[in-house]
């Protein structure tokens, strides 16, 4: 989703919303964060929100909820000489902690005694925006300017995105009246409800952040470190066989990769993500034994929408938190190059 936490994104570590190209804190830096005019567009309500991310100082809680789950953590974000610092760690729940400088994320895991480093072209971590969520909500959004709300003790404008099409969900934010950071987002479904949420609970915008304040404080924890160093996206070349064509509008492949075969086959599962850099969907095409149909069409997991078709003797599984109509378009459209 939109507002999917960056500690999330270090728990789960699943392969998606590779953006193809980040934004560079040198050039955002080139620019002061002024708010945008009264008629703003989209995308300058939005690039104005990502250079203050990027550019600014602050420190802060976060609140991540969805479907009747939380949880918090803290933000120490940097920015000095050009160069972006910062660390996130859990609050609750096992401890996680994630340190970035510019695009390079170091994620340690102390229970698994794992440190994961990797490229940050993947999952966006609020409030920073990427420029594949960008894209698709000026491109397939129209906004609107609603009322001024307090966040965290701050004047916040409150903007609605109103999805253009059936493969989106509606999207809230409110954005810091000064500054234009972004302070809080909402993913609404097509009767209002709220799929998912995050916020700053309590914020402190600009003033002087030792260095200090954004080193890791769990590297000593563990004598021995496993290291797990993930090739950038670029470098990968997996082609299962499959794909799919006539995808919605703004999504594009973001991953191609085979799993482990299952028992008994030896053929392995192959999977296949899908993103507009807002919502993902991973499909799967599971080998099944001879003489075996699988129930063909729509369902839901916990949170997620599910379609399912059977092409020759492959089951393909479409999975993802995108609305039903994205998940159902990706799945018809998959099959054999």
């Amino acid at each position: 989703m939109f507002v999917f936490s960056r500690i999330r994104f270090a728990k789960s570590l699943l392969p998606a919303f590779i953006a193809g190209g980040m934004f560079s804190s040198q050039l955002l830096a080139q620019s002061t964060v002024a708010q945008p005019p009264g008629n703003a567009s989209a995308s300058s309500i939005l690039r104005q929100a990502a250079n203050a991310a990027a550019t600014l100082n602050y420190t802060g809680t976060i609140v991540y909820q969805r479907r009747g789950s939380a949880e918090t953590s803290r933000i120490v974000h940097l920015f000095e000489n050009g160069v972006e610092m910062e660390r996130i760690t859990t609050l609750d729940g096992p401890p996680v902690e994630v340190v970035r400088v510019n695009d390079e994320l170091t994620c340690y895991l102390p229970e698994d005694r794992v440190m994961r480093i990797e490229s940050r072209t993947g999952r966006q971590g609020f409030p920073s925006l990427l420029p594949r969520q960008l894209s698709t909500l000026t491109q397939h959004f129209n906004v609107k300017k609603l009322e001024i709300e307090r966040v965290a003790g701050h004047d916040a404008q409150v903007w609605m995105f109103e999805p253009t099409d059936e493969f989106r969900f509606w999207h809230k934010l409110w954005t810091e009246l000064k500054t234009g950071l972004w302070l809080r987002g909402r993913v609404i479904d097509e009767k209002g409800n709220t799929i998912e949420e995050i916020t700053f609970t309590d914020i402190q915008i600009g003033g002087k952040i030792d260095r200090e304040m954004v080193k890791p404080t769990l590297a000593n924890k563990i004598a021995q470190w496993r290291v797990d160093r993930k090739l950038p996206h670029s470098l990968l070349r997996t082609d299962t066989g499959w794909a799919a064509r006539a995808l919605p509008a703004g999504f594009v492949k973001v991953s191609e990769s085979f799993m482990r075969s299952l028992p008994g086959r030896t053929e392995p599962v192959s999977q296949i993500v899908y993103s507009d850099g807002l919502t993902s969907v991973s499909v799967y095409a599971s080998p099944m034994p001879a003489n075996q149909t699988v129930t063909e069409g729509p369902s839901v997991q916990g949170s997620h929408q599910v379609f399912t078709r059977q092409i020759g003797e492959h089951a393909i599984t479409a999975f993802g938190d995108a609305r039903p109509a994205a998940v159902r378009a990706i799945a018809s459209g998959f099959g054999r190059k």
